[in-house]
């Protein structure tokens, strides 16, 4: 069985809470976090890729929920 493969919206309280939540979660996978600050500075908590907001239309093939 493939894994669902997530992005996050926004990394806030509550985009912080569901990368932790999500991280422990065996089915599922962390594609990135989106953004629309500056990626670079937006450190996340499991070391997944920060991304421009803009950029997840471009990655909506590598994304299954959102």
């Amino acid at each position: 069985m493939s894994k669902i493969r997530v992005g996050i919206a926004g990394y806030g309280n509550i985009g912080r809470g569901v990368e932790t939540a999500l991280s422990r979660a065996e089915d599922m996978e962390i594609v990135g976090v989106f953004t629309r600050r500056d990626p670079a500075s937006v450190k996340t908590v499991t070391g997944v890729k920060v991304y421009r907001l803009d950029d997840a239309e471009d990655m909506r093939n590598d994304i299954d929920v959102m």
